[in-house]
Parts: structure tokens; C-alpha cells; sequence
């Protein structure tokens, strides 16, 4: 059979050389037209049916210019975030809303054009979600009811989800181009299936007594769908649109080829030209509004919310008394059968240590009005010239000139304290548990640290002269204060595990430990300050080799990508000659590693008996904890308040480097090794039986 397959011969077309059917060269011969046959329908399309395109793009088209172009590009920054915190604190919870609007600030703070940028993403999401749900979820609905219609829509859905997200822009750039609008339907066309799906899955599982028992009352489908289905279909809906969310920030990056602005397309330039610092400032911002939309969008069952609670006490106010009463009687119903809890009042110990601890914040408070610093600015003198010679003036805590960021750290601090103080002594724990001594013993920490970091900073190379006010030996004696009460505090606090702690020490925490102390090592010999006042213009013998490859480019495109990383490289070597490094131990620095790897070694020296070293008494165990979260606290301040303190005052040719990043992630990994020891104690809780009237 195959001696006479292989004597069959086919002509070559247009050469007539005959081919036998086991050469490879014969699939020419015959080729399936399957993309003409495509390329035939476009065209028609583009000839024939111009005003099906404008109609599907009409939509996208008016939500982009109107509400991304003309409403969220121009808004300002602070009125975005602060929607954000209202938005989630009203339909989620106030910590979710104060993360966000934290974590949606922290992209503005990157930068002018990484806000905008952030809001064309948040933009483009929303519509394509938006424009998502008002099919996805009728269709799904339809789906659900009609079996018929599922059995055409799943293989459909299944198809979908296989499809390589690179596949789906071929059709839209054909029929639609490039750019924004055609990204955000490849976007919402990509989002699609998980929202249909979950759609459908959650209608049919509603219960069918439940269904079948609204059709017995006589309810119409209509009413079926609306109140019984719908609602109990709620959670499964809000997961497909959360899906849906999650998929379109998953498409941003693809969609920038397209022509998409936004995070995506930094992203893509960064690739393209190999800028690391563009990359990581891009993909951090991009994880940011991924968080940011995924906690706004994902509700906890477990929790009511701020809103629910609001509309409760509007129903309240609008019962009337007989329904009011009846709710009453219920409730007394269930206190004659249940026990009354509330927190264990403070003991007398614990109020002394709280009343002391008070008055170090009250101290730090008083110091941030008096002078911290004369005749220069200790921490503004290294990003700006001005502030090196600011002869016969005085500066108190909060001036940029004077305590700058590292004051407000002492004020914010400060006013826990005193918050943590009032609410243990009247009513302990009614706002949080870690409004306590605790609490107040990591705040104090915040304020001793960030005093002594104020205390033994290097002032500027060139600083004319300088002298500390007596402010700042206040807010350090506040601070010392504080700890000082707050442990005192601690000793006789009436806080319990949950459950019992295990007997056997916690190498997990030690590990972080370490891990804080070898950031903030490395920190201390990274770069704090770079100083790139005289990179402004290149030398001759660059701008030569550059306009070189610039050249090359011009004559020929394929060397785009080489040539731009290329030119990015040179940027970067010159500017690597002739900027100034200071790291965190060098003299011309602030040298505030010499504070840090000293606090950094305490730290690791108290989570040995925290760890079980030396014993697994618990409540020993919770105290050191408590220690340790407060000088890592402390350490993270020290890398924080240079960074953002720099920020306040520099010209933006001075910015601060990796080594105060390391030092500040040194003392999160520090914290939150007592993390789980922290969150494991509570109040204990006092009962009492209302029919026997005793405590118990």
C-alpha cells in the first residue's frame, strides 16, 4: 500500500515538477483558505456593515471620554481617595475603606503621571466590568432558567476560557484598530465567562422548596427571580463579579499592545526598554489597584457593614413603639436564658501605668510645639540647599525645617496613647483590643525611636551650623515615659490567649527575626540618598554613541527594543559616575544605621524569650512580644520617616535609595513576628446569670 501511495505524483502549481504525497511540499498544493475566508468577511463587514461596528463601539466609546476622559482624569487625587475610604467603609468595613484610600494615596505618591495612569486603569476596569455585568448577568440568569439556552451558551463559555487571551485581539483589531476603546471591549469580552458561569451556578442552587413554596403563594416568575432567586443567588453573583474584576486587571498588561494607556502600557515600555526602576514602579502601582478593587469588591459574609448597620438604625427610627417593645420583649426574652459577658474592668496596676503612660504622650504632645531644631534644617538639609543655612531660626516638631515626618509619627502615636488610656480606664476593649497597654507600649516605643532617630542624625555635608531645641529632649523623655508606664501596665493586664499557646518555641519567628536583622544590615551599606544634581547633562563622547543608535533605528525599526535598552544603559552608567551615594553609616549621610543595627539586635535578643527560649510561660511570652512588635515598629519609622521626610522637601534630583527601604522592611519583618501572639490574647470577660444575679 505504501509503494503505492508513494508512486502517486501531483503537479506542482505553476511549475508543473510532479510531487509525491510524502513530501511535505505537496500541503502547499492543498492549502485550506481558512484565513481568506475570514479576511473576505471583514471586509465586508467594513464595507457593508459600518453601523453594527459604530454601534457596538458607541458604548465603550461614551463611558471612556464622559467618565474616564472628563470626569476621572480631571478629579483631584484627594477627593478620589477620599470616595475610595467612604466607599468601603459604608458598603465594606472602615478598616477595608482606610486601606484602600491608603494603598490607592501610595500610587499618587509614585508620581503625577503614575496617578493618571492609575486612573485611566481604574477606568478602563470599571467600564469593561461595568458593561460586563449588563450582559453577563441577564445572560447567565437566562441560562439558568432555560436549559436550552445553557447547552448553547457552555460550549460557547468553554471555548472562551480555552482561547489564549492573545487570540481575542485579533477580530477587534481588525474590525476596530488599536486603542483605548478596542482594549476595554477585549477586556470586557475576556471577564466574560467566570461572571456567566458563577451567574448561573448560583441561581441553580437556590433551594427548590424555597422556589417551589414562592410558586405555592402564588408569586409570578418574575417575583421568583426577583425575591427568592436573585437574593439567594447574591453571594455566587458577587464571586463572578469579582472574577470579573480580577480578569479585566489581568488583561491591562495584554491590552497595552492594543494600544491601551494606562499601568499596562508602563509596564510594557519598562519590558521594552529594560528600565527596572519604570518596571517596578509601574507593577507596584498595578498590584495596588488590583488589592485595591479586589477588597472593594469581595464582601465577608462574616461581618455586617457600615451601611447595614446605618440603614438598621434608620428602620429603628422609623418603627413604631408596639414593634420597638416587641424587639425589647424578645431581647429580655433571651437575657433570662443567656449569660451577660463584657470586659474584665481595669485593675488598679493598670490604671497607674495608663494614667503614667498618658502623661508621656501629653509630654510628646507639649514637645512638638516647642523648638526642635535651630539655624538649619537637620533632616531638609540633606534634600535641599536652602535649609543648610537658616541662621537665628528655630523650628518645633511638625516644619519641614525641623521634626518634619518624624514628628507627626510622635503626634500620631501620641494620640493613641491617650485614646488607649481613656478607653481601658472607662471601658476597656469596647473599641479595640489593642487599645490597651499593649497598645500603648508599642505607641511609646514609636515616640522614644523616633525621637532618638531626630536625636542622632548627621546633619548635611555643608550645614553651616546647627543645635537642638528643647523640644526634642521632651518627646524623648515623653517616650521613655510612656514605656516605662505602659509596661508597668502590663504586668497586672487581665489578657488571656484564646487558646493555649504550644509548648515548643516558634523557630517560624525567629527566622523573621534574622530576616529583620539581614535587611537592615544590608540596608545600612545601601544607598539612603542619591544625589543627582550634577547628572543634568551627558558628556559629549555618550551624546555621540547615542544619537548613533538613535540613527540606526531610523534606517532600521527591527532595532527599536535593542537599541532603546542600549541607549537606557548609557543613561544609566553616567548617571551611576557622577551622582552621590551616601549609604547609612557614611558620615556625609544621615548615619541613622548606627541607631537601627543596635535596635535591630535588641529586638532579636527580646524575641528569644518571646519564642519560648527561655521558658513558655504565656503571659511572659505576650510581654516580650509586645516589646519586640514595639522596636521593630520603631525600626520601620527610622526607614519610613527618611523616605517620606526627604519627600516632603527635596528639588526631585535628590531621592532617597534602597538602604532606608531594607531598614523600614526590616522592622515590619520584626513587628510581625509577634503578630500571632498579639492577635492570640484577649480581655478576659466577666459573666453574669441575670436569674441567679452573680458573677461568674
Amino acid at each position: 500500500m505504501m509503494q503505492i501511495l508513494g508512486q502517486v505524483r501531483f503537479e506542482r502549481a505553476g511549475t508543473g515538477e510532479p510531487v509525491s504525497i510524502f513530501d511535505t511540499a505537496i500541503l502547499d498544493e492543498w492549502r485550506i483558505p481558512f484565513g481568506y475566508w475570514f479576511d473576505q468577511m471583514v471586509d465586508w463587514m467594513d464595507l457593508n456593515a459600518e453601523w453594527v461596528l459604530d454601534t457596538i463601539k458607541w458604548p465603550f466609546d461614551f463611558l471612556l471620554d464622559n467618565f474616564v476622559n472628563s470626569f476621572l482624569l480631571t478629579v483631584s487625587w484627594f477627593w478620589v481617595v477620599l470616595f475610595t475610604v467612604v466607599f468601603g467603609a459604608l458598603f465594606r468595613t472602615p478598616r477595608i475603606g482606610i486601606q484602600s484610600g491608603f494603598a490607592l494615596a501610595l500610587c499618587g505618591l509614585l508620581g503625577q503621571a503614575y496617578w493618571l495612569d492609575t486612573m485611566r486603569t481604574v477606568g478602563m476596569v470599571i467600564v469593561s466590568v461595568a458593561l460586563c455585568s449588563l450582559i453577563g448577568i441577564p445572560l447567565g440568569v437566562l441560562c439558568a432558567r432555560q436549559d436550552g439556552v445553557w447547552n448553547v451558551v457552555r460550549p460557547v463559555m468553554d471555548a472562551m476560557q480555552v482561547i489564549h487571551s492573545f487570540t481575542y485581539m485579533v477580530p477587534f483589531v481588525f474590525f476596530f484598530s488599536i486603542g483605548v476603546v478596542p482594549a476595554t471591549m477585549v477586556t470586557m469580552i475576556y471577564a466574560l465567562p467566570p461572571l456567566v458561569r458563577l451567574t448561573n451556578l448560583g441561581i441553580r442552587q437556590v433551594p427548590e422548596d424555597v422556589v417551589e413554596a414562592s410558586r405555592a403563594y402564588g408569586a409570578p416568575e418574575s417575583r421568583v427571580l426577583v425575591d427568592v432567586q436573585l437574593p439567594l443567588a447574591r453571594p455566587a453573583i458577587m464571586t463572578g463579579l469579582n472574577q470579573c474584576l480580577m480578569l479585566s486587571i489581568a488583561m491591562v498588561g495584554i491590552a497595552a499592545i492594543m494600544g491601551a494607556s494606562g499601568l499596562g502600557l508602563q509596564v510594557f515600555r519598562a519590558v521594552q526598554n529594560l528600565d527596572v526602576g519604570l518596571g517596578f514602579s509601574a507593577g507596584f502601582a498595578l498590584f495596588l489597584v488590583s488589592v485595591v478593587l479586589d477588597r472593594l469588591s469581595q464582601p465577608e459574609g462574616d461581618n455586617r457593614r457600615l451601611f447595614e448597620r446605618i440603614t438598621g438604625a434608620v428602620r429603628a427610627r422609623r418603627s413604631t413603639d408596639e414593634e420597638i417593645l416587641s424587639e425589647l420583649a424578645e431581647r429580655g426574652k433571651d437575657k433570662e436564658t443567656t449569660e451577660v459577658e463584657w470586659n474584665t474592668p481595669a485593675t488598679p496596676n493598670e490604671r497607674t501605668g495608663l494614667l503614667v503612660a498618658g502623661v508621656g504622650a501629653v509630654v510628646a504632645l507639649v514637645s512638638l510645639f516647642l523648638t526642635w531644631g535651630s539655624d538649619a534644617g537637620l533632616i531638609a538639609g540633606h534634600a535641599r540647599e536652602v535649609d543648610l543655612d537658616l541662621t537665628g531660626q528655630s523650628f518645633n516638631g511638625f516644619a519641614a525645617s525641623g521634626g518634619n515626618w518624624f514628628g507627626f509619627f510622635v503626634f500620631g502615636a501620641a494620640c493613641f496613647i491617650i485614646a488607649a488610656s481613656i478607653t481601658t480606664i472607662r471601658n476597656p476593649g469596647s473599641i479595640s483590643k489593642f487599645m490597651g497597654a499593649h497598645g500603648a507600649a508599642i505607641a511609646s516605643f514609636v515616640i522614644l525611636i523616633s525621637s532618638l532617630t531626630y536625636l542622632m542624625a548627621n546633619t548635611a555635608q555643608e550645614t553651616v551650623s546647627y543645635s537642638h531645641g528643647i523640644g526634642l529632649y521632651v518627646s524623648v523623655a515623653g517616650g521613655a515615659i510612656g514605656i516605662l508606664g505602659s509596661l508597668f501596665a502590663l504586668q497586672t493586664a487581665p489578657l488571656s490567649p484564646h487558646r493555649p499557646l504550644t509548648v515548643s518555641i516558634a523557630w517560624g519567628r525567629v527566622l523573621a527575626g534574622v530576616t529583620a536583622l539581614l535587611l537592615v544590615l544590608i540596608g545600612s551599606i545601601s544607598g539612603w540618598t542619591f544625589d543627582e544634581r550634577g547628572a543634568t547633562d551627558l558628556p559629549p563622547e555618550a551624546q555621540v554613541e547615542i544619537n548613533i543608535l538613535r540613527e540606526e533605528v531610523e534606517l532600521s525599526p527591527t532595532l527599536v527594543a535593542i537599541n532603546n535598552s542600549k541607549i537606557s544603559s548609557l543613561i544609566n552608567k553616567y548617571r551611576m559616575t557622577v551622582e552621590t551615594i551616601n549609604d547609612g553609616i557614611t558620615p556625609n549621610g544621615g548615619g541613622l544605621s548606627y541607631l537601627a543595627i543596635p535596635l535591630v539586635i535588641i529586638g532579636l535578643l527580646t524575641l528569644l524569650p518571646a519564642v519560648g527560649v527561655f521558658g513558655f510561660n504565656e503571659h511572659m511570652r505576650w510581654r516580650w512580644s509586645v516589646i519586640t512588635a514595639g522596636i521593630g515598629a520603631g525600626i520601620s519609622i527610622i526607614g519610613l520617616g527618611w523616605i517620606i521626610s526627604l519627600a516632603r522637601v527635596t528639588d526631585l534630583q535628590i531621592v532617597t535609595g534602597a538602604g532606608a527601604f531594607l531598614t523600614a522592611m526590616g522592622g515590619v519583618s520584626l513587628a510581625l513576628s509577634s503578630r500571632s501572639i498579639l492577635n492570640e490574647f484577649n480581655r478576659e470577660k466577666v459573666y453574669e446569670n441575670p436569674n441567679i444575679g452573680q458573677n461568674v
